[in-house]
């Protein structure tokens, strides 16, 4: 599965070839396990094992994460993951642009043993749909521990999907400033706000 990219500058336009299964399968992995060493959690997560499923378009990507650095990856899905991630081919190659492609590993990349343990006791779904910089929107679910409901609706901006993700922003914050809507399930969405937090 590819997807050829073109990204303009001012005085040129170049063309990424972008091969999905290499991105889900090797570089992913490879990049979420070094941030990990880099920033020295990989001791508080002995003992742990992360299971995720990505469902992209119907294309399955598995990983069984212990101790926050050995990845196992397998195509096709698990059992009971963790949590299970779906999103369609269109959105990953948005997110292909390299200011946003962090947010691929965003979760793996800021695991610690106190999310961890969040993400072992969530039982809900999430979708968050995030407005592109050119108005489109693409939707992202992630459902946790293989339970659909409580459900919650999270809508944002791509801008401020990236300021979440990398730590400059919370959650409650964009929420009380109106700057994301939640509908469905508000006490649940609130739930996920430590996993984006640093």
């Amino acid at each position: 599965m590819s997807e050829d990219i073109t990204k303009s500058t001012a005085n040129q336009t170049f063309t990424i070839s972008v091969n999905v299964r290499e991105l889900l399968t090797d570089v992913v992995p490879k990049l979420a396990g070094e941030y990990i060493k880099m920033r020295g959690a990989q001791e508080e997560l002995k003992g742990t094992e992360l299971t995720l499923t990505l469902d992209i378009s119907g294309s399955l990507y598995s990983y069984i994460i212990k101790d926050g650095v050995n990845f196992e990856v397998k195509e096709g899905s698990i059992d009971n993951p963790k949590v299970r991630i779906s999103f369609s081919l269109e959105s990953i190659s948005k997110m292909l642009d390299m200011k946003n492609i962090d947010m691929l590993i965003g979760m793996q990349r800021q695991l610690t043993r106190q999310k961890y343990d969040v993400l072992s006791g969530l039982k809900g779904t999430s979708v968050f749909q995030i407005t592109n910089s050119d108005g489109t929107i693409s939707e992202i679910t992630a459902t946790f521990n293989d339970t659909q409901n409580p459900k919650a609706l999270l809508r944002l901006s791509l801008e401020n999907a990236n300021l979440i993700n990398s730590g400059k922003e919370s959650p409650i914050n964009l929420y009380m400033a109106g700057k994301m809507k939640i509908e469905g399930d508000i006490a649940f969405a609130m739930k996920l706000q430590p996993l984006f937090t640093a």
